[in-house]
């Protein structure tokens, strides 16, 4: 996949990049690549919880060192970026402390509280973290019904740091079970909230086709409307 889409040169307006190769698959093809981190052959690595998927590339990059630079944009493989991505995403960056996503979803849908049963169950579990009550809080208080959902994001590499540090206690609760892959995305607005750190939304830079060559999948839209039918909306119908 890597060498096709360069071939059709999807990367092309990322002048600075590198890699991860995350999970157990070959690769023969682009281990004479420098710019290709195999993740399992770093010295610090959690490649063997296949199930935690785009966070061991996250927990390989900040335990490792392998960010260069104040700033880092961690992008799954399969998305298309627009020529001015990378000046927008350092101008939110550098305008305040910041987390900044590409992919627009509502807080209020039922798919963000209820998609995987262990977002809310292992930040109560381990942290004692209401996420209910955080994002009606929120909403209640006027903030943006805005969640930048996928993992494709950009932060500072030292609140990278801080996130790997508080999400892995996390996933000893759910990395048995593909689910909990789910889970990942979800927090990010909830360290933002918990650190007061902004998350933004970065429009019209970065489209990601959801290819999910990984196989794994939420729950059902359906369902988590089923799960969330039990408690009052998050905002007030009209």
């Amino acid at each position: 996949m890597l060498l096709e889409y360069e071939r059709e040169g999807r990367y092309r307006n990322l002048s600075r990049r590198r890699y991860v190769f995350v999970g157990d698959g070959a690769t023969d093809k682009i281990d004479s690549r420098d710019d290709v981190i195999v993740a399992r052959m770093l010295p610090d690595n959690i490649e063997h919880h296949a199930n935690l998927l785009s966070f061991t590339a996250w927990y390989a990059i900040a335990r490792n060192d392998l960010a260069e630079s104040g700033s880092v944009s961690i992008l799954e493989y399969d998305v298309s970026i627009a020529e001015s991505f990378t000046a927008e995403t350092l101008a939110a960056l550098s305008g305040t402390h910041c987390i900044a996503g590409y992919v627009p979803f509502k807080l209020s849908h039922p798919m963000f509280l209820h998609a995987t049963p262990w977002f809310t169950n292992s930040l109560e579990a381990v942290y004692g973290v209401d996420a209910d009550g955080i994002v009606r809080s929120h909403l209640g208080g006027g903030g943006r019904d805005l969640w930048t959902a996928t993992t494709n994001i950009s932060m500072r590499t030292g609140d990278l740091a801080s996130f790997v540090d508080w999400f892995l206690p996390l996933t000893v609760r759910f990395r048995h079970d593909p689910i909990g892959a789910h889970v990942h995305e979800r927090t990010i607005p909830i360290f933002c909230k918990l650190n007061q750190i902004e998350n933004v939304y970065i429009p019209g830079v970065l489209k990601h086709t959801q290819a999910r060559s990984h196989g794994i999948l939420a729950i059902s839209q359906e369902e988590a409307r089923d799960r969330a039918a039990g408690s009052a909306p998050l905002l007030p119908e009209n």
